[in-house]
């Protein structure tokens, strides 16, 4: 069995390195302005601003937030025990983007005595993540359906409140088209500053989170499984839902919400090495959700310039 699952993993990472080397190469090349291929080699002035100012860090953007939302995923799945959770389906990603343009008009209105919102934002986009989870676990009380149901409620609920605010920031502001993106999710217009910030966040929780399989299966096993085990259940769970909702804070801060990423990659890992070990699913979710994003945003460009133009 272990030899079997590690011929799955070794072909896994055949097939998703290069797909997420050609995806970062597509992700250069097509936009509005499409880049030959041997640009690359010798770029323009002109085309060396495309691909270092936009392009690239639109990219990484895309490496990053596959990465985040597909780690967040595998974690919530096996903390709530349920195929179905993800950021998006607890409220998590709701709760984050609420936050993110709580942030966002406080700056607006306060800008001169506050850091940038650079800063700002993924700070109160955490605590809006934290807010939603900690709602979600109250009324779900443990049960699958519970934390589902109470999920789309809670997700529902900061949606409304984000649509206000929206409309509200529109209104003293009507030039800020970001916010309105944010609703949607896109990688589009964030640049090094951004993605540094993101990294910064990221990293370190994606390494811990990977070395930490181990106790994740005992924590999905159960909680007495877990303590036999040498894991604190109820201490480690809400470490994990806090790391959890810090890496789709980050993410939803700058690229908005972006649906069944989180949902779906972890499924999709553990279909590909035919193994539930989240010591293997979780560090390849950060290679398939990277991946799985590079060439949605790729599609993303291809597909609605053509739609428009029926």
């Amino acid at each position: 069995m272990i030899k079997t699952v590690s011929n799955s993993v070794v072909k896994f990472m055949w097939v998703f390195i290069p797909l997420l080397l050609v995806g970062i190469i597509l992700n250069v090349l097509i936009g509005e302005v499409m880049i030959p291929l041997r640009v690359l080699f010798d770029p323009s002035n002109t085309y060396r601003v495309i691909i270092m100012d936009i392009r690239l860090p639109e990219a990484l953007a895309c490496i990053v937030v596959g990465a985040n939302l597909a780690v967040a995923g595998a974690v919530m799945q096996a903390v709530f025990r349920n195929p179905l959770a993800e950021p998006y389906v607890t409220g998590t990603a709701s709760g984050a983007l609420f936050g993110a343009l709580l942030g966002l008009l406080v700056y607006v209105l306060f800008r001169a005595s506050l850091p940038s919102p650079t800063i700002l934002m993924p700070i109160l986009a955490f605590l809006g993540a934290l807010l939603a989870t900690a709602i979600v676990v109250a009324f779900g009380r443990g049960y699958w359906l519970s934390l589902i149901l109470a999920g789309i409620a809670v997700s529902i609920l900061f949606s409304s409140i984000v649509m206000i605010l929206d409309t509200y920031l529109l209104t003293i502001i009507p030039t800020l088209p970001a916010v309105v993106y944010l609703l949607f999710g896109t990688v589009s217009g964030v640049n090094w500053g951004e993605d540094v910030v993101m990294l910064s966040v990221s990293l370190p929780i994606l390494a811990y989170i990977a070395v930490s399989g181990h106790e994740i299966n005992l924590l999905m096993m159960s909680d007495e499984v877990a303590q036999a085990g040498g894991v604190s259940p109820r201490a480690f769970r809400n470490l994990l839902i806090i790391l959890t909702g810090l890496l789709t804070a980050v993410a939803v801060s700058f690229t908005g919400i972006i649906g069944f990423v989180g949902l779906m990659t972890p499924h999709i890992t553990r279909l590909l090495i035919s193994s539930s070990d989240n010591s293997r699913v979780i560090p390849l979710s950060i290679i398939s959700g990277s991946t799985i994003m590079l060439y949605a945003n790729v599609i993303s460009k291809v597909l609605i310039p053509a739609l428009l133009c029926l």
